[in-house]
Parts: C-alpha cells; sequence; structure tokens
C-alpha cells in the first residue's frame, strides 16, 4: 500500500459558498454554493475514489474490503472506514441541528451515530459558533418554544471563533456554524442530521428546508458547552517541531503538527493516519515507493497502517493535522 490522496465530493448546500474552490484549491463550480468538501469517507452514496498510483479510480470502501488490516490497522475492529472528514466553507449560517447516537441511529435509519470535531481554519469578519442551551434553559423550555412557534434564537450558547480554535460535539449536543469561517470537521462515519431551526428562510423557489423537530428532542441532551473548546495540550515542543493534542476520546485522537523542517515518521500497523494541511505548504513523501504528494492548506492525505516510513518535508514551514484511531 503507499499514500493516498482522494477526488473530493462536493455538497451544494443553501448556506455554502466559492471559499474552498477560490482559496483551498478543490476542484468546484465556483458559480455554486459549496458548503462541504468531503475528503475522505466510505458511505454507501458518498465514496471516495483514489486519484493516484496503481488503486487509481477505485473506491475507498473497495480498498477496505481487500486489504483489511493493512490499511486500517489492528486498532480498528470495524469492517468499514471509521471515519469521515469533510472542509466545510460557511458563507452563512447552517441550521441549529443535532446528531443521534450509534442506538437511535441505528434503529431509526439503520446508520451510524455521529460525533464529531471542529477545527477553525479561517475566518472572515464575524465568525461564531452556537453550542448547547444556556445554563437557565432546559430542554423541556426550549421543546415549548419551538411547539408555540415562539423565538429561540436567545436560548443558546454563543462562542466568537478564530483561527485554530476547536471544540468537540458530542452526539445530543445542539449546534450550528453561524457563517464566515472555513472549518474542518473530524467526525464519525454519518450522514445523519437533524434540523431543529433553520432561521425561517427559503431557498430560490420559496421552499424551507425540512425540520426535524421530534427526532431533535428525541436525541438532545444536557451538556456542558463549555467544556467543549479544546485547550490543546503540548506533547512537544522545540525550535523545528510542535506538537499539541487537540482531542483524543475513543472515535479518534486529532493533534496539530507545527514543522519548520523536514519531519520523518512511520506507521506502526496499529492504525492509518490522516494529514490535513492547515497552513503552508510542504510534500509528503514515501520512504519506500517513492510516491511524492504535495500539502498545501486543505490538502488530505490517508496513510495506511502497513505504510511504514514517510517524510514531510517543507522549505518554510507547515502546519497540519495528524489524526488516527
Amino acid at each position: 500500500m503507499y499514500l493516498l490522496e482522494f477526488e473530493e465530493i462536493s455538497k451544494e448546500v443553501i448556506w455554502g459558498g466559492n471559499t474552498l474552490a477560490s482559496l483551498y484549491s478543490k476542484p468546484f463550480d465556483k458559480n455554486k454554493t459549496i458548503g462541504e468538501s468531503w475528503e475522505i469517507c466510505s458511505l454507501p452514496n458518498d465514496d471516495n475514489i483514489v486519484l493516484n498510483g496503481e488503486f487509481k479510480g477505485r473506491t475507498l470502501s473497495s480498498l477496505v474490503d481487500e486489504y483489511g488490516v493493512k490499511l486500517l490497522g489492528t486498532k480498528c475492529k470495524d469492517n468499514y472506514f471509521p471515519l469521515l472528514i469533510k472542509l466545510i466553507d460557511a458563507r452563512d449560517k447552517l441550521s441549529i441541528q443535532v446528531h443521534p447516537n450509534e442506538e437511535y441511529a441505528n434503529k431509526r435509519h439503520n446508520k451510524h451515530g455521529k460525533n464529531e470535531m471542529w477545527y477553525v481554519m479561517n475566518t472572515d469578519g464575524n465568525a461564531k459558533l452556537l453550542i448547547g442551551l444556556k445554563e437557565n434553559v432546559t430542554k423541556d423550555d426550549l421543546k415549548k418554544a419551538v411547539y408555540n412557534k415562539e423565538n429561540i434564537e436567545d436560548m443558546f450558547n454563543y462562542f466568537e471563533i478564530k483561527k485554530g480554535d476547536a471544540f468537540y460535539i458530542p452526539n445530543g449536543c445542539i449546534h450550528a456554524i453561524l457563517g464566515n469561517s472555513v472549518i474542518a470537521e473530524i467526525q464519525t462515519p454519518s450522514d445523519v442530521t437533524y434540523r431543529l431551526y433553520d432561521w425561517n428562510r427559503v431557498d430560490n423557489n420559496g421552499k424551507s428546508r425540512e425540520l426535524h423537530i421530534e427526532d431533535s428532542f428525541n436525541v438532545i441532551k444536557d451538556i456542558d458547552a463549555y467544556s467543549l473548546k479544546s485547550n490543546k495540550h503540548s506533547k512537544f515542543k522545540s525550535s523545528l517541531l510542535e506538537i499539541n493534542t487537540v482531542f483524543s476520546n475513543k472515535y479518534f485522537t486529532a493533534e496539530e503538527y507545527i514543522i519548520t523542517d523536514n519531519f520523518d515518521s512511520k506507521t506502526d500497523g496499529e492504525s492509518f493516519e490522516i494529514i490535513m494541511a492547515v497552513e503552508g505548504n510542504g510534500t509528503i513523501e514515501s520512504n519506500i515507493d517513492g510516491n511524492v504528494i504535495k500539502l498545501y492548506s486543505g490538502k488530505t492525505v490517508l496513510i495506511p497502517a502497513s505504510l511504514g516510513d514517510y517524510i514531510i518535508k517543507t522549505n518554510n514551514s507547515i502546519k497540519f493535522l495528524r489524526i488516527t484511531l
């Protein structure tokens, strides 16, 4: 196996923009409102296709089926790719929404539950997130307001954000990205989202998007929103290398790397690795087959668990996320 890059999957949505194409070199139509670039995923209807090497043209799921532990690593006990990696261009507000846990999603949709992490890549002007109910607001208060068609917009916590901030959004947590930002999202492999409120907006045809009120209230949990921002624990720091742990849980570990010189590393067979460049430029190369992939902001590469040695090179500096199980 070798370093893998994939054809991105675009998602056109009412709240999207053209930043992913114009600033992050995604091969999307700049005249469309593209809100999401699915970088690495293997859902039934959204299965990334390999762009390079002998597996070019094959889907990620087909590689998982054929190579199993060689691709995924010994830590992965599943027979599917356990993560979904996205870039989000939120030009406008996303709906106020919530995700189900594994049990509810499986029972209701025969799909996986959803837990996700947001890493702020960039902001443009006043950028905020909505996370959780205010301390003095209960789920019953919100439910009563929704069914009475009252204004609910002041019932939530709002967080100003800047480049480099990160938040963990577990299942059951009410949340929304409120525009003017580009965000990297690392999540469990699910496309189940329940919209609770969509700001009373309509599309170009005057049609509102579907809401999922009953499902939302079935899964909403009482969660301390102020505990969800990452404190970025420092793991290592020198003049050439800085490593900060952003989040680590049973679903994934996400670390932020900043390097100013070549960085040699290797997989140990326990987990695949995902490299997403955040700032700067460089290359990632395999010492086995000489495979070289350019790294730039928003570029995502999958490193099979069995690959072994690889090196990331930069002429100046590069910041990237390193995601493992």
